[in-house]
């Protein structure tokens, strides 16, 4: 009865939480050796990390909720001080860090920050919200995360300076580390103690609006030699949009969250269709990293860059937003398709689209590929095909079962069965339309019409 009584004791501790003060000696942490030191520091122990020294971890701590306390002071001339949750490793981890060079500027947005990693890539270029100024002093600044399930705050001496919606990490627990420039004291971890913070996330205010386009259909990522720019003549055949990706929370389009790191410069290709009930002029406000090509219909009517490193960095510093640049889009009557390219070597890799209005739209969709229909009889269709009004012969030939057109002076073109003796080309807008049993070929391109004979 008296275990019983001590096990029913265990569990409630466990349950309601308890406090543990980590002793600051070498035993309880994991270290590179040579870069930091255990010390006694302005009358208390602590632990000096150097400038280039990898995370400290605690050891044989695995956190999941609770409350972590601790106090940091900076050695002059550090960039930031940060500790790491949920930590995996290197890889994976999600980090809050003082950004120390902005103490005492009460006004700066940017002095403390949160970001999760994916695939070691620190994604604070992808989520420029989750920052806020702070009270930095040039001696001990008491930190305090406070973290429920998907939801953490912040507080840096005693003052809330983040209030976290929704974690963005892919883990749930792991160890605790401390990394930057600092003499670092008072570690306190309270497991289960979440000061009434509830663990479900905050809604996305922005799920409600329809002007966001968050479903695309998407390429594999392929290399894109640097200095490349992307063209027309690039843009992939339909059938290689075998993927497709979704939004997160305010629109994001998280590519490194799906592809990793990009250790070199790579390109991904993403389409989706919005549908107009009339002609008119939309604006689409867009935020990438880091360099875009967008095309209309087969068109490009955009290109921009995002270069952070080049100091050719958009507002905000570089960072994804929807003020990063936008265009006006022409859009005719019935189906659009938008075709983006974005590039990526540099930290994160994502798209936010967000239309200005969606006044006379009737649909915003991923686009879907059109079903691959067999060529009956395709011999029916080849042969030179001439006009006297126009100067051109236009060649109809098969290429393993596939319809080609080569019209003089002019590179061949692959054309898609559409069924009814019509065949697409959707990257030039040409369209075939054949009547084979009078031996009539009629080549429509925009507005203007061909009608050829066979010869």
């Amino acid at each position: 009865m008296k275990k019983l009584s001590i096990l029913i004791l265990l569990l409630s501790s466990f349950l309601t939480g308890f406090s543990q003060s980590i002793e600051l000696k070498t035993e309880n942490f994991n270290f590179e050796t040579g870069s930091v030191e255990f010390v006694n520091y302005k009358g208390r122990q602590s632990i000096k990390i150097g400038s280039n020294a990898k995370p400290v971890e605690i050891k044989d701590l695995n956190f999941v909720n609770g409350t972590i306390e601790y106090d940091v002071e900076p050695i002059p001339g550090t960039f930031s001080n940060g500790i790491y949750f949920h930590r995996k490793d290197d890889n994976e981890q999600e980090i809050v860090y003082l950004r120390v060079f902005k103490m005492n500027d009460k006004l700066a947005n940017e002095a403390v920050q949160y970001a999760p990693y994916f695939d070691g890539v620190n994604m604070w270029d992808m989520y420029p919200q989750y920052q806020g100024p702070a009270n930095i002093k040039a001696d001990w600044n008491h930190m305090k995360l406070v973290i429920s399930g998907k939801r953490m705050k912040v507080y840096c001496n005693e003052k809330e300076v983040l209030d976290i919606p929704e974690l963005e990490g892919r883990l749930s627990d792991g160890k605790i580390a401390f990394d930057g420039n600092s003499y670092v004291s008072n570690i306190v971890v309270k497991t289960n103690i979440t000061e009434g913070l509830h663990p479900e996330p905050l809604p996305d205010l922005t799920d409600h609006q329809s002007n966001f386009i968050r479903d695309w259909a998407v390429t594999s990522p392929t290399l894109l030699v640097k200095g490349k720019d992307v063209i027309k003549d690039d843009l992939p055949e339909n059938a290689m949009y075998t993927q497709s990706i979704s939004a997160e929370r305010f629109g994001l389009i998280n590519l490194t969250k799906v592809h990793g790191k990009s250790t070199e410069r790579r390109v991904i290709w993403l389409k989706a269709v919005v549908e107009s009930k009339v002609a008119q002029s939309i604006e689409l406000e867009m935020g990438f990293s880091d360099e875009l090509w967008l095309f209309l219909n087969n068109n490009m009517v955009y290109v921009d860059k995002n270069l952070y490193m080049q100091d050719m960095k958009k507002y905000p510093r570089g960072r994804i937003s929807t003020e990063n640049g936008s265009v006006l889009l022409n859009l005719k009557e019935g189906a659009n398709e938008l075709t983006m390219a974005v590039a990526n070597d540099f930290y994160g890799w994502g798209l936010i689209a967000r239309l200005k209005s969606v006044d006379n739209l009737t649909n915003i969709r991923k686009f879907t590929a059109p079903p691959v229909m067999v060529i009956e009889n395709i011999n029916q269709y080849l042969g030179e095909y001439a006009s006297n009004s126009v100067p051109i012969i236009v060649k109809i030939s098969n290429a393993d079962g596939q319809l080609v057109a080569h019209a003089t002076n002019q590179e061949p073109l692959t054309f898609r069965y559409a069924g009814n003796h019509r065949f697409i080309n959707e990257k030039e807008g040409i369209t075939l339309e054949f009547k084979p049993s009078e031996g009539k070929l009629l080549v429509a391109e925009g507005n203007q019409q061909y009608p050829l004979d066979k010869m």
